[in-house]
């Protein structure tokens, strides 16, 4: 699964370790119709933020040492399709030992994860 370390930006919304986000979930911040980022005043970027902020916050609420939390993420403003739920169900899992990448906490949508463990299965 591809993702994008985002950690120097999620530093900003509390997280302290490395931060990476799948493609499908920046996809899904980053792509907009144009007419609701007039209408909201809400710009792709701030999408993005508003993300980490909200995951921060839900992250918050769990023990030390939780290695993987289910969350709801509702798409502020709407992006624009009306068959896409307002809804994105979201997964944060920490991941140890990366040949790549190292450890760090990935954030990917739910149905995007048990795709990608099936495959490595």
């Amino acid at each position: 699964m591809k993702s994008f370390d985002m950690s120097s930006l999620a530093r900003d919304y509390g997280f302290v370790d490395k931060v990476r986000i799948s493609e499908r979930v920046m996809d899904d911040c980053m792509y907009v119709a144009e007419h609701l980022v007039s209408d909201y005043g809400a710009s792709p970027i701030e999408r993005f933020q508003l993300l980490l902020q909200r995951v921060a916050s839900q992250l918050s609420g769990y023990p030390e040492g939780t290695q993987a939390v289910r969350l709801t993420h509702h798409r502020i403003p709407p992006s624009g399709n009306p068959h896409q739920p307002l809804a994105l169900e979201l997964e944060a899992i920490v991941v140890q030992d990366d040949r790549q990448h190292g450890d760090y906490l990935l954030v990917a949508r739910h149905d995007e994860l048990n795709h990608a463990l099936l495959a490595a299965a």
